[in-house]
């Protein structure tokens, strides 16, 4: 590394700003208003050899549903969502979802846990064509995308000082 210049340079920007986030919620602590409750993952920053066979799967779905759409944020629950749009689900398929996340959750891979609102969270949890507004409310989709779009520009700014800090202490290393 030359003098003057900056660790930040030498993080690749892929690092720093992934193609997209997977978030999906926690368990919702009890009386609370705003908790610690969803977690956001960078897809691409995993190797899919470290992970099962079930990981791999829902991995490989929310790669493809993410180039199709023009979202930096994908829900678990959009994935869900579209599988029942089809006529099958996780466990139609033969992958246990719920053990997915939890791997993904404790595993060794750079991970961002989402301080939200009960209000989001449903919106995280549960698929869209599930919801129904409250009386006078936007709808879900609506609400849904806000708070996509809310996630989406805390990822943005929050990610690259955290993935750098990630770096500096030794917890990813760049080859090359």
């Amino acid at each position: 590394m030359h003098a003057g210049r900056s660790t930040a340079a030498a993080v690749p920007d892929a690092l720093l700003r992934p193609a997209y986030w997977l978030v999906s919620g926690l368990e919702w602590p009890a009386d609370q208003e705003i908790a610690e409750a969803a977690v956001a993952l960078a897809p691409g920053l995993i190797p899919r050899d470290a992970i099962s066979y079930d990981a791999h799967q829902i991995l490989g779905c929310a790669d493809l549903y993410a180039g199709n759409q023009r979202s930096q944020v994908i829900f678990v629950s959009d994935l869900t969502w579209m599988f029942a749009d089809a006529g099958t689900s996780w466990p139609a398929l033969g992958v246990d979802w719920e053990a997915v996340l939890e791997e993904l959750r404790d595993g060794p891979f750079p991970a961002m846990f989402l301080t939200i609102s009960q209000r989001a969270h449903l919106l995280i949890c549960i698929p869209a064509s599930h919801m129904q507004p409250p009386t006078g409310a936007d709808s879900p989709h609506d609400e849904r995308e806000l708070v996509r779009q809310t996630i989406t520009l805390q990822l943005t700014v929050d990610w690259p000082p955290y993935m750098q800090s990630v770096v500096e202490g030794g917890g990813v290393r760049i080859l090359g």
